[in-house]
């Protein structure tokens, strides 16, 4: 049996240990007083806007809205890549310690506030941390864009991008205002469009240009495109083009297409040669490969069942040799001017508005059809092209110093 401890000596224990316990809490108070302290006198000891470890770098210098230009045959996505790799050396160079992925997630955000097609440049205005949730709130207002457009052809995207599969006598369109005249009171105000084939809007829970490049011809003669309503603020016709405009990159739709040709034909002229100068196969060697090759056809089905199968199209050209109009400037105006079938649009509209559909639409209340063979988005909410960050001057400075800041 154990013997019971003197209530004197029990009581004085019992003081001990709460003594003990007060101690031991305001250390622990003043350890975290004192790291607390440390964080605010300390100003490179920061908080990871994107993690919420405390870092001894942070991982933005700034957070808000940039505009980039983005140039001709790269995709938005491109662009994003791009700047966030720019951004996430930058923060690893300063001696940023977090990781730099997330479950397989970049940690640096970044995102855009409006698709531009391969074959358009101009305004694309990208969100940096904190201004990727703001990007909708601040690009209220309407979006400009400046196209070139080409009478007498129309193509599968409505642009130069794609294959012929209409063409039509556009001779008794005889001037600029005969087109003016019949353009601006039906394309002004609040008009009804149908998307082009080629683009991005979801149906039956798929993109319009999955189903176009997917292959399946009765699908894509089966899909119902929704009308959609949108509002044009303002259309002008014109025969001109700014200098500035010119130099952000507008397709060549002519000599884009005698290109594309060229080279089609020659990557046709090479496979025929190439399959001419294959010696048949030995019949023993064809037998033996025979359980081999429908193995392969089984691997082949399952990737061919990839939803993702078919939706990159081949690009043709880069940015320093896609086909563009060329700077050929009267002094006095700093325009360049063109002939029928070639004229531009200039148009002020909202969001939603698919300007290769405009396009269409005007060659059919002009009796022919028509194509969109070059855009520029020359404005986007309160960021206009003069102020687009070019990509010789995209840098970590550069980006950090033309952002709007957001707290």
């Amino acid at each position: 049996m154990k013997r019971a401890r003197p209530v004197a000596v029990a009581a004085a224990i019992s003081d001990n240990n709460a003594t003990n316990k007060r101690v031991m809490l305001a250390a622990s108070n003043d350890l975290s007083t004192s790291s607390s302290l440390s964080s605010i006198t300390d100003p490179s000891k920061t908080t990871s806007a994107t993690t919420g470890n405390t870092e001894s770098t942070p991982l933005y210098l700034a957070e808000g809205l940039i505009a980039i230009h983005k140039p001709l045959t790269w995709t938005c996505n491109d662009v994003v890549s791009y700047i966030r790799g720019i951004l996430s050396r930058d923060a690893q160079s300063r001696g940023f310690e977090g990781k730099m992925r997330k479950r397989g997630k970049p940690v640096m955000k970044v995102g855009h506030g409006g698709t531009l097609d391969p074959l358009a440049s101009g305004v694309l205005v990208l969100g940096i941390g904190k201004g990727t949730s703001k990007l909708q709130s601040y690009l209220e207002g309407d979006k400009q864009y400046t196209a070139m457009v080409e009478l007498g052809y129309e193509t599968t995207t409505l642009d130069a991008e794609g294959e012929i599969v209409k063409t039509m006598d556009w001779n008794h369109v005889t001037s600029i205002d005969s087109i003016r005249e019949t353009v601006v009171p039906k394309f002004t105000g609040k008009i009804q469009q149908v998307p082009p084939l080629y683009s991005a809007i979801r149906v039956d829970g798929k993109r319009l240009y999955e189903i176009a490049r997917g292959g399946d011809e009765k699908e894509v003669e089966d899909v119902e495109i929704p009308m959609r309503d949108v509002e044009v603020y303002k259309v002008e016709v014109e025969n001109t083009l700014s200098e500035s405009v010119i130099q952000s990159g507008v397709v060549d739709g002519k000599k884009y297409k005698e290109a594309v040709q060229e080279m089609e034909a020659a990557a046709a002229a090479a496979a025929a040669e190439k399959a001419a100068a294959a010696p048949p196969p030995a019949e023993d060697v064809q037998e033996s490969n025979d359980e081999a090759n429908n193995t392969a056809g089984k691997k082949k089905k399952k990737r061919r069942g990839n939803k993702n199968k078919g939706t990159k199209k081949k690009s043709f050209f880069d940015e320093s040799t896609v086909p563009t109009v060329t700077v050929q400037c009267d002094s006095t105006t700093a325009t360049t001017s063109f002939e029928l079938p070639l004229f531009t649009l200039n148009v002020s509209c909202g969001g939603g508005t698919y300007i290769r559909s405009i396009v269409r639409d005007i060659g059919y209340e002009m009796d022919t059809v028509a194509t969109m063979t070059g855009l520029v988005r020359t404005k986007q909410g309160p960021f206009l092209l003069e102020d687009a960050l070019r990509k010789e001057d995209w840098n970590a400075d550069n980006i950090y110093e033309a952002m709007t800041k957001i707290e």
